[in-house]
């Protein structure tokens, strides 16, 4: 939500901050939260995985501190107070890796669990779609307002209705959801019990003639025995959780992360940064300058984002996962993204090419704005349907990557730690990478260092293969 906003946002903070300075600020932000989740990220996952406390307690928890530090985030009148709430947020934050758990130990049989994860994603789309149309659109209401508190905090009105509703989702989380750790635990003692007699009866030499019933017994067994479950099996040393596949899994992950979280804070800004004269423009690599967008006109193209993946989620997906599986479409779907990366930044021309005037923000003044929306599309489209691929994957591929059940909430919660790492990473390079670019007249060079990104993950998924979600030892 606040990706609709960020950069007039801190525009507001400090007027005479150059686009270099505002760019190179808005990765540090981000890689500060994504740090302070790094910082704790395991000791939420071993708070998850412990018996006295579990999933539900973590996932509540992280739903208030997330209310809490948005709606700080609001009323932050300066640089570091925003700094702040955004690290607060990320040090207490823990509820995708404990959503993606749970869902994962409510769907056990394979087939069943594709389709839960592939929910996350659509509701994340979904989540998109409606947090950047609220995140664009009332931060445009109150800047246009100059009376009472809106003239101070001018963006606290989207950070306040998306923290009532954090509120809200909390509650009901507190009040009707059950943990899932006691769930998966009997289920595994269950299960155990269950093919117990198939293995023994597998080991066995049979034939046409023998008996399909044991001998009888006397009839002082005959009583009515009580069946005793074994206890469950001890939980996976921390050490032994690390096998190749695991590994392969989150390095893989810890670059496609890195990626997707970077274009994404990128595109936004890009939209946001006014645009450049054409005179001044001297392609194919020497141009600046961004789209020029105003921040309604950002949230409906970050709308776009959430759209496009909702439609692709539901009509595509599921039938081409069907037939090629999830390891094919995962490295296809990798392919797509150098091409997004490499061909976002030549926007700036187009929307250089349609200004008549001097004006450097919105679309007023553009000879063919249909052309420069119909060209933003179609990047968006060809990023979302890559991401439509990648993301549901991913998550199935850590959850089946799991050597052990009782690690699989710690295997959850390192996804996320790795994912986060790489936004505390790469986000600050490549905006680093970005403001110089800026500096230099080469506003393509934040984007291409991203592309770079892109094929390194295409070459890391080579070695990931599909795990066997704990069921049968080390995978």
């Amino acid at each position: 939500m606040i990706q609709s906003y960020m950069f007039f946002q801190l525009k507001f903070f400090d007027p005479s901050a150059s686009d270099a300075t505002i760019s190179t600020q808005i990765g540090f932000m981000i890689g500060c939260k994504t740090a302070a989740h790094v910082c704790t990220g395991l000791i939420w996952g071993s708070l998850a995985d412990h018996a006295s406390i579990g999933r539900k307690c973590v996932l509540v928890t992280g739903l208030f501190a997330t209310s809490l530090a948005t709606l700080g985030y609001g009323f932050s009148e300066t640089f570091k107070a925003a700094v702040a709430w955004q690290v607060l947020d990320g040090a207490l934050n823990a509820t995708l890796a404990m959503v993606r758990c749970m869902i994962s130990e409510l769907n056990p049989e394979k087939r069943y669990r594709v389709r839960a994860l592939t929910l996350l994603p659509l509701c994340a789309n979904i989540g998109s779609l409606l947090g950047s149309l609220i995140g664009g659109f009332l931060a445009s209401a109150t800047t246009r307002s100059s009376s009472g508190m809106t003239s101070q905090y001018p963006y606290a009105a989207p950070n306040i209705c998306v923290a009532v509703i954090q509120a809200l989702v909390g509650l009901a989380a507190l009040f009707a959801l059950e943990d899932t750790l006691h769930h998966n635990t009997t289920s595994m003692i269950r299960r155990d019990v269950a093919t117990r007699p198939t293995e023994t009866m597998a080991a066995q030499d049979l034939d046409e003639t023998s008996a399909l019933l044991p001998p009888s017994t006397p009839s002082t067994d005959t009583e009515t025995r009580q069946p005793t479950y074994p206890s469950p099996s001890p939980a996976l040393p921390f050490k032994k959780m690390w096998t190749p596949n695991v590994i392969s899994t989150m390095l893989a992950h810890f670059i496609i992360s890195g990626h997707l979280g970077t274009f994404a804070s990128l595109w936004a800004v890009f939209l946001s940064m006014p645009v450049k004269l054409l005179r001044d423009q001297h392609p194919p690599v020497n141009f600046s300058g961004g789209l020029g967008m105003r921040p309604h006109s950002v949230g409906l193209a970050l709308s776009a984002f959430g759209f496009a993946g909702i439609i692709l989620q539901i009509l595509v997906y599921p039938s081409v996962q069907e037939r090629w599986g999830t390891i094919k479409v995962w490295r296809g779907a990798l392919c797509v993204f150098p091409v997004v990366y490499l061909m976002a930044p030549f926007l700036a021309l187009i929307a250089s090419l349609g200004r008549s005037g001097e004006e450097a923000y919105g679309d007023a003044d553009l000879k063919s704005p249909v052309l420069l929306w119909i060209s933003l599309l179609f990047i968006l489209i060809l990023f979302v349907a890559g991401r439509t691929g990648v993301v549901p994957a991913t998550s199935l591929l850590i959850n089946d990557c799991t050597p052990h059940p009782s690690v699989r909430g710690t295997i959850h919660t390192t996804g996320v730690i790795v994912s986060n790492l790489s936004k505390a990473f790469f986000p600050p390079m490549a905006f680093a990478v970005l403001g110089y670019g800026l500096r230099i007249g080469i506003v393509g060079l934040g984007f291409w260092f991203v592309a770079a990104l892109a094929v390194l993950s295409c070459v890391a998924s080579l070695k990931v293969r599909e795990g066997r979600n704990g069921e049968e030892g080390p995978a």
